[in-house]
C-alpha cells in the first residue's frame, strides 16, 4: 500500500515538475527579455507595453471564445468508447477559432487609434495595437490546441510552447528592441503565442493521431454539429474570461491614468512575477489535474480527489510565494533593474493574492464535473466583481500605488470563501488538516506582506 502510495505520488510529482518547467522556461525567457526591455524602455515604457498587451489579451479571448475548456472536456471524455468525439470536437472548434480570431485581428486593426486613445488616453501608440492583433490572433488558435492537450493530460506541451514562444519572444526583443524601441518590444511579444503554437502541435500532435483524425469530413457539417455543445460549455468560460480580464484592463486604465505610466511599470513588474510563481500550480491543475477531475462522477469521488490534492499543493504554494516575497528585491533587479526597487510592497501584496488565487482554483478544481457551468460559472464571477468593487474602496481610501494589489488580495481571499461555500453545499469540503493549513498559510503570508509594506513605506 505504501509503495503504492509513493508511485503515485511520485507520478504526480513528475506531471507537476514537467509542467514547471514550462513555466520556468517561460520564467527564464520573460525574465531575460523583461531585462532586457527595462534597459531600453524604462519603467514609463513597461507600463505602455502592459497595456497594450492587455489589450491583445482581452481580444485574443474574446477570439477564442473559452474553447479550451470545452475542447478538454470533450476530448477527456472521449476517451472511453466513444473515440471518434475528440476529432470532431478538436478540428470544430479549430475552425470556428480561425474564423474568430482573423475577424478580430481585422477589427483590432481597424479601430487601432480609438483602441489607443481609450486605454492610452493619446492615439500615438495605435500602430503598437495594430502590431498586437497578430498575437491575438494566435490566442485564438492556442484555446483549442489548449485544450487539446489538457484533455489528453499532456503537460509536455506546454514546455514545447515555452520554448518556443517564450524562447523565440527573448530572442526576437534582443534583436529588435535596440533598433525599434517600443515597436520592437510589441512585435517580439506578440509573436510568442504564434511561435509556441507551432511548435507544439509540431512536437506533439504526432502523439495523439488516434484523437485528431480522422479528419471530419465534411468539415461544415462537423462544425454545425458540434458548435452547439462546445459553446454552451465555452459561453460561460468565454463570459468569465472577458469579465475577468475586462475589468482588469479597465482598472488598470484608471490606474494608469491616477498613477502615471511609470507606477504601472512597477505594478505590471509585481503582478508579472507573483503570477509567474503562480503559474507553477496552473500549468499542473490545468494541464493535467484537470483532465482527471473531469472524468469523475459524483460528490464523493470529487471530494477525495480534492481533499487528496489541496494539501501538498497549497504547502507547496505558500512556500513559493514566501520565498519569493523574501527575495523580492534582488529578483527585481535580476529580472528587471534596481529601478524597479519600489515594485517591492507591490509585489508581495500581489503574492499574497497570488496564494488566494491558486487555493481557488484547486479547491474548486472539480467545479465543473460537480455542478456544471452554473457552479463553475458562480465561483468564476465573484472574483472580478470583487476585485472592481474593493478596487473602488481603496482607491477612495487614498491606496494610491497599493490601491490595485491590496484589491487583488481582498478579491481572491473573497472569492475563496465564496467557492468554500458553494462546493460545501455540494458535498464537496475540505477537511480538518486542510482548513487549519490553509488559515495558516494565509496568516504568514498576509503577515510578510505586512512586514515589507511597511518596511518600505517607513
Amino acid at each position: 500500500m505504501l509503495r503504492s502510495e509513493i508511485r503515485i505520488w511520485w507520478t504526480r510529482s513528475t506531471r507537476m515538475l514537467t509542467g514547471a518547467a514550462g513555466t520556468g522556461v517561460f520564467a527564464v525567457a520573460g525574465a531575460l527579455r523583461n531585462r532586457w526591455l527595462a534597459q531600453h524602455l524604462d519603467t514609463a515604457g513597461i507600463g505602455i507595453l502592459a497595456q497594450v498587451m492587455s489589450v491583445q489579451s482581452w481580444i485574443g479571448t474574446a477570439a477564442g471564445l473559452g474553447l479550451s475548456l470545452s475542447v478538454a472536456r470533450a476530448v477527456s471524455a472521449s476517451r472511453g468508447e466513444n473515440r471518434g468525439a475528440a476529432p470532431r470536437a478538436f478540428w470544430a472548434a479549430m475552425t470556428i477559432a480561425a474564423a474568430t480570431g482573423g475577424a478580430a485581428a481585422v477589427v483590432g486593426l481597424v479601430a487601432a487609434a480609438d483602441i489607443s486613445r481609450l486605454v492610452l488616453g493619446t492615439t500615438e501608440y495605435a500602430a503598437l495595437i495594430g502590431i498586437s492583433m497578430l498575437g491575438a490572433a494566435g490566442m485564438a488558435l492556442w484555446a483549442p490546441l489548449q485544450g487539446f492537450f489538457a484533455g489528453r493530460s499532456d503537460v509536455r506541451a506546454g514546455l514545447t510552447f515555452a520554448l518556443a514562444g517564450g524562447g523565440g519572444a527573448a530572442l526576437l526583443a534582443f534583436l529588435l528592441v535596440p533598433r525599434f524601441g517600443l515597436a520592437g518590444a510589441a512585435v517580439a511579444v506578440t509573436l510568442l503565442y504564434p511561435l509556441g503554437l507551432v511548435g507544439a502541435a509540431l512536437f506533439h500532435a504526432p502523439a495523439h493521431t488516434e484523437a485528431l483524425l480522422p479528419l471530419p469530413r465534411p468539415l461544415g457539417a462537423a462544425v454545425s454539429a458540434e458548435a452547439g455543445g462546445l459553446l454552451r460549455v465555452a459561453g460561460a468560460a468565454l463570459a468569465l474570461s472577458l469579465l475577468d480580464q475586462g475589468i482588469m484592463v479597465a482598472l488598470r486604465v484608471h490606474y494608469l491614468k491616477a498613477n502615471g505610466p511609470a507606477a504601472n511599470g512597477l505594478l505590471q513588474a509585481a503582478l508579472a512575477l507573483s503570477q509567474q510563481v503562480g503559474a507553477v500550480f496552473y500549468a499542473y491543475l490545468g494541464g493535467y489535474a484537470f483532465g482527471k477531475i473531469s472524468g469523475l462522477a459524483g460528490a464523493g469521488p470529487i471530494r477525495d480527489y480534492t481533499q487528496r490534492h489541496f494539501a501538498p499543493i497549497f504547502l507547496l504554494a505558500v512556500a513559493a510565494m514566501a520565498l519569493a516575497a523574501a527575495g523580492s528585491t534582488p529578483l527585481l533587479r535580476l529580472l528587471y533593474s534596481h529601478r524597479f526597487d519600489a515594485a517591492r510592497p507591490l509585489m508581495a501584496l500581489a503574492l499574497w493574492g497570488e496564494l488566494g488565487r491558486v487555493a481557488v482554483q484547486v479547491a474548486a478544481l472539480g467545479a465543473l464535473a460537480l455542478g456544471g457551468t452554473r457552479l463553475w460559472f458562480a465561483i468564476g464571477i465573484s472574483q472580478p466583481i470583487l476585485l472592481a468593487t474593493a478596487y473602488a474602496y481603496f482607491v477612495a481610501r487614498g491606496a494610491g500605488e497599493q490601491s490595485l494589489p491590496s484589491a487583488y488580495v481582498t478579491a481572491t481571499w473573497a472569492t475563496l470563501l465564496v467557492a468554500l461555500a458553494l462546493l460545501a453545499r455540494r458535498g464537496v469540503t475540505l477537511d480538518g488538516r486542510a482548513q487549519l493549513l490553509l488559515v495558516a498559510g494565509c496568516a504568514l503570508l498576509g503577515l510578510l506582506a505586512w512586514m515589507i509594506v511597511n518596511s518600505s513605506t517607513g
